[in-house]
């Protein structure tokens, strides 16, 4: 069996994996590239990160756009006459809404758009599907045709008939690579129930049965976090490959440190760290803190965590049978380069 072009690679937090992806963009001027990734705050990362790598401009090479803006624009307004009948028809994006259960897929107005003709968050990918099939596949011809190269971060956010779209690419001439952490699946791009069971670390079995179009790499190094704050994570997710860190420094101040809500003042004066909490409905004291979600794919020196009450039990018993969103955890635990500092009452 020859060697599948396109790449899904699975790397454990602060594997570098963005920067692989602007690295090889950077590295080939000479293909055009298209990155997409789900959220705004990473769209505005990787374009930051890359002006600043080629002298304050985006390259012309390259094309960065949201995963949604991509389905809208680049699958479905192309082609929209192969399931509406004419052009036109389809507007902006409704994030929110959702159609009636009852609606039948045949009536594919109803289906697919809402009142203003906005495409429905759940039903994007999959209209993006159906129109490559009534098409005969010129959508991700189209795309091929544009682009040489199209990268995809946090694939880990995709869900529902986003997975079917990415097979799709797959099996195109465009050669495709993403990258994700399904331990840091704290977003998703939709709510459908298709490919339920690949949320999440099943995403690694999904990627595994598309052998024959898509190599699976894994790369459990990590750049950021001590090797103390990568055993911690890993525990979180044992089915996981364990992650080697890369990070030797010793600063004097390292590992995992419990604390009392009286300590907690004391402590931030003393080491200064980033403060993490659950949602803003957190008491942190007082002190500004960031949501766990929303500090995905930043670094920090130190931080220190207000865990809800199953994740202060956990740190007592290590019973993770009751505890609740693991992946946003560890999202909050791998930001931290030296400490992580956890508040026990």
């Amino acid at each position: 069996m020859p060697s599948p072009k396109s790449r899904a690679i699975i790397a454990a937090a602060g594997a570098a994996k963005t920067q692989c992806i602007l690295n090889e963009v950077i590295a080939h001027p000479e293909r055009q590239a298209l990155i997409t990734t789900f959220t705004n705050e990473n769209l505005a990362q990787i374009e930051a990160r890359l002006r600043a790598a080629c002298g304050g401009t985006l390259p012309p090479h390259v094309t960065v756009m949201t995963w949604f803006t991509f389905l809208v624009n680049q699958c479905i307004r192309p082609y929209q006459r192969s399931v509406f009948g004419e052009p036109n028809v389809v507007g902006a994006f409704n994030f929110l809404g959702q159609r009636s259960r009852f609606t039948p897929k045949s009536d594919v107005h109803r289906y697919f758009l809402d009142s203003n003709r906005a495409v429905y968050r759940d039903g994007a990918a999959d209209l993006a599907c159906e129109l490559e099939r009534r098409s005969s596949g010129k959508v991700t011809a189209r795309l091929a045709a544009m682009f040489q190269d199209i990268f995809i971060d946090e694939l880990q956010d995709l869900n529902g008939y986003d997975l079917e779209l990415l097979e799709r690419l797959f099996r195109s001439e465009v050669r495709v690579t993403a990258v994700g952490d399904p331990r840091q699946h704290t977003f998703s791009t939709n709510q459908s129930i298709k490919n339920k069971a690949f949320k999440g670390e099943g995403l690694v079995g999904w990627i595994k049965d598309k052998e024959d179009v898509c190599e699976l790499l894994i790369q459990n190094q990590c750049h950021r976090s001590n090797q103390t704050i990568c055993d911690f994570a890993d525990a979180l997710f044992p089915h996981m490959p364990a992650t080697v860190s890369m990070n030797h420094s010793v600063t004097g101040h390292d590992g995992f440190f419990p604390l009392t809500r009286a300590e907690v003042l004391d402590y931030y004066e003393a080491h200064h760290p980033v403060v993490l909490r659950y949602d803003r409905n957190t008491d942190t004291l007082g002190l500004p803190a960031r949501n766990f979600g929303l500090s995905k794919g930043s670094t920090y020196d130190r931080v220190l965590i207000f865990p809800t009450k199953s994740w202060r039990k956990y740190f007592k018993d290590g019973d993770q049978s009751q505890v609740t969103s693991k992946e946003k955890f560890y999202v909050a635990v791998t930001r931290a380069r030296f400490s992580v500092a956890h508040v026990i009452d």
